[in-house]
């Protein structure tokens, strides 16, 4: 069963949300199963065939609505705007810390009301130099903490520019603090920033500017 907490979920996500984050976590265990794997012919078949019939059981299900980090398609009974301190709740199919996305590395975050405060183990299935995380994959994850961050104050909006600075080797396998705030806001641009560190070590740092939208800002409405 997924270790994740879905009871305050809102139900037009999925149906079955636990069921759902239960494929989810075989799947991804799957994925890092297949980086790591050196087996013999007839094991990498039966696999093939085991992942074939899976995705065939899906098939009769699959819905081709406007994909959303927050729902499983765009509709009319989902909410108008991003809110929450949370964003596995409020970005549950996130590549990032979407608990219903495969490939998400289920990094964890926390906001403790002005920062958000995360932690990050990424395997070899995010791999690039030797040993360490693929600077693409890097800017994703603070794509994602930074957006966050910025929900998490009420002033979500879209990505503008995205600048990285590497600083030192980030590796997989290995523990990553990860660390999103607020620096300013001008007009409708909010600007965020955020670093990743190792042992309190600095390893990448990133700044986002963000252009806010009224539909991803939260209501201010009672």
């Amino acid at each position: 069963m997924s270790a994740f907490d879905f009871t305050e979920m809102p139900g037009w996500v999925v149906d079955e949300p636990e069921a759902h984050a239960d494929l989810a976590d075989a799947t991804r265990g799957l994925i890092a199963g297949i980086r790591r794997a050196n087996a013999p012919e007839n094991i990498l078949k039966r696999a093939a065939a085991l992942a074939a019939e899976a995705a065939d059981l899906l098939i009769p299900y699959r819905e081709n609505g406007m994909p959303m980090q927050g729902a499983r398609s765009r509709d009319n009974t989902g909410p108008q705007g991003l809110a929450g301190t949370n964003p596995s709740e409020f970005f549950p199919f996130s590549p990032v810390v979407g608990p219903l996305n495969a490939i998400s590395p289920m990094a964890r975050f926390e906001f403790d009301g002005e920062r958000l405060h995360g932690t990050a183990n990424l395997g070899a299935t995010y791999n690039g130099p030797p040993g360490m995380v693929h600077g693409g994959i890097i800017a994703l994850v603070f794509d994602e903490l930074l957006g966050a961050t910025n929900v998490c104050h009420g002033l979500g909006g879209f990505t503008g520019t995205l600048s990285v600075r590497y600083e030192k080797p980030t590796f997989i396998d290995t523990e990553l603090v990860l660390e999103g705030w607020i620096d300013r806001v001008e007009g409708r641009k909010v600007f965020t920033q955020g670093t990743i560190s190792i042992d309190g070590v600095v390893t990448a740092r990133a700044e986002g500017i963000f252009i806010q939208a009224a539909t991803m800002q939260r209501s201010t409405e009672a």
